[in-house]
């Protein structure tokens, strides 16, 4: 049986309650119990949907354009004797919130949880199904993971495919053919394994039941950054960097172009297209000015909104604490 808890439930073992043993006693008793697993995914692939789904918890989801996942939000029930905390982490392509902040949610909750001693058992990428092609978007969601994770990890990683319950079977194994040699063939022969899900929580609690056993791990962002390394210095940091710094260049040289087309303007006394190219000038300039102060971010403000998560997990772990009869 599954029982589904949210934060603010208290939920205690029958000795516990009746004061048979202390609480103290009971986690420890329980510590090997605890199962963290991450799901990680573009916006809209359904993290929301599939942790309601599993935990009977009521996260907000979003539709295929908006992400309602803005921060690290968790969701708890107990399966088969374990006591399960999924988390649902936001897409690196977010309506409206940068990679590079992101990056930083990510890896702050990351990098808290990893010196509290608080590691991964597992950790779920969902992808579409019904998706047509693999999107530029899509890719880099799938090598930011990769390069979250780093390839020790990937033992620890279920690759699973959402939506089999609104596609055709043929079209569905078709794209998951191309997925598995194409985009994760690295990831898989690095141990990840894959998965189908159709919407139901059966189909849920076996994809659980493959992370289940599996000894907790250090992703490569936690390693990185117990080293001392800044964000730019992860593996993920310099894609997002290297990915920053070409559309600077992109931005600069559309800038350039459009300068010399509104020389030409001025010359034949087009008022009219000196305008328009002006204001998109100013918008391009606008965006470059916005990706140069994201660069600077992954660097400068990352240990300093540290405290910020810091102080924010401290409240998060009081949540966890208590509805699971936790003293620490």
């Amino acid at each position: 049986m599954m029982i589904a808890i949210s934060p603010a439930t208290t939920l205690c073992s029958p000795m516990a309650m009746a004061g048979g043993v202390s609480q103290q006693t009971e986690t420890k008793r329980n510590k090997n119990n605890d199962i963290l697993i991450a799901v990680m995914g573009a916006t809209g692939v359904g993290k929301s949907s599939f942790i309601n789904t599993t935990a009977g918890s009521a996260l907000a989801v979003g539709d295929d354009l908006e992400s309602e996942t803005k921060e690290v939000d968790f969701a708890k029930f107990t399966h088969r004797g374990h006591r399960i905390t999924l988390i649902d982490t936001p897409g690196f392509d977010d309506t409206y919130i940068s990679d590079t902040d992101i990056l930083q949610t990510i890896a702050q909750w990351l990098e808290h949880a990893h010196t509290k001693g608080r590691r991964l058992n597992g950790l779920l990428y969902l992808h579409r199904i019904t998706d047509n092609r693999v999107s530029g978007m899509s890719a880099k969601n799938m090598r930011l993971f990769h390069m979250l994770c780093g390839k020790d990890a990937m033992k620890n990683v279920v690759l699973c495919t959402t939506m089999w319950n609104v596609e055709t079977a043929a079209k569905a194994e078709s794209r998951e053919k191309q997925l598995l040699s194409k985009f994760w063939h690295t990831m898989t022969e690095q141990g990840a394994k894959s998965a189908r899900h159709d919407g139901t929580i059966e189909s849920s609690l076996e994809i659980i039941d493959q992370l289940l056993g599996l000894p907790p791990i250090s992703l490569d962002i936690q390693k990185s950054l117990a080293e001392g390394k800044s964000l730019s210095e992860t593996a993920a940091g310099q894609e997002i960097s290297r990915e920053l710094i070409a559309l600077q260049a992109k931005h600069k040289q559309e800038i350039e172009d459009l300068m010399n087309q509104m020389k030409e303007a001025l010359k034949e006394q087009d008022i009219k297209a000196h305008s328009v190219l002006m204001a998109e000038r100013m918008r391009l300039e606008g965006e470059l000015s916005k990706k140069q102060r994201e660069q600077e971010q992954l660097s400068s403000l990352f240990r300093e909104n540290l405290e910020r998560v810091e102080n924010g997990m401290k409240s998060l772990k009081k949540q966890w604490d208590e509805s699971w009869c936790v003293i620490a």
